[in-house]
C-alpha cells in the first residue's frame, strides 16, 4: 500500500502527534486545552486527523465524523500519503499493548486496522 508513496513534502503544521479524545479538554462544548504535548513537532495536520479517525471506531455514533475526517485527510495529503499515515497509526497502536504486555488487546487493534484499511481502500 505504501511502497510507491513519495517522500513527505515540507512540514507546514504544528502536530500534536498523539491527539486523541483524552488529550483534549472540553468545557461547555468548547475545547479549552490540549494536553500531553511531549511528542509535538512539525508535520502535516493529517497526522493528528488520522489519530482522531482511529479513535472514532470506539463509538458507533462517530461514523459520520470518521467519514468527514477521511475526506479532510485525503484532501490534505492524497491517498498514498493517507495510506502511509494509516499504516503508521496501526503500527503505533499495535506497539503500545505489546510493549505493555497487553496481548489480549492486540486482536481488537488488528480488527480496527482492517476496518481502517478497508475504508481507505474504498476511497481510492
Amino acid at each position: 500500500m505504501c511502497a510507491d508513496a513519495p517522500p513527505p513534502r515540507e512540514a507546514p503544521d504544528m502536530v500534536h502527534a498523539d491527539l486523541k479524545p483524552d488529550n483534549v479538554l472540553v468545557r461547555d462544548g468548547a475545547v479549552v486545552a490540549v494536553v500531553d504535548i511531549g511528542n509535538a513537532g512539525s508535520g502535516t495536520r493529517a497526522t493528528d486527523l488520522t489519530t482522531l479517525q482511529w479513535h472514532t471506531f470506539q463509538n458507533p455514533l462517530l461514523e459520520d465524523a470518521r467519514r468527514r475526517l477521511w475526506t479532510r485527510i485525503l484532501n490534505l495529503v492524497g491517498w498514498q500519503r493517507a495510506a502511509v499515515l494509516a499504516a503508521t497509526q496501526i503500527l503505533v497502536q499495535l506497539e503500545w499493548p505489546i510493549r505493555h504486555g497487553r496481548h489480549d488487546a492486540v486482536p481488537e487493534v488488528v480488527n480496527r486496522a482492517h476496518r481502517t484499511l478497508d475504508e481507505l481502500n474504498a476511497l481510492r
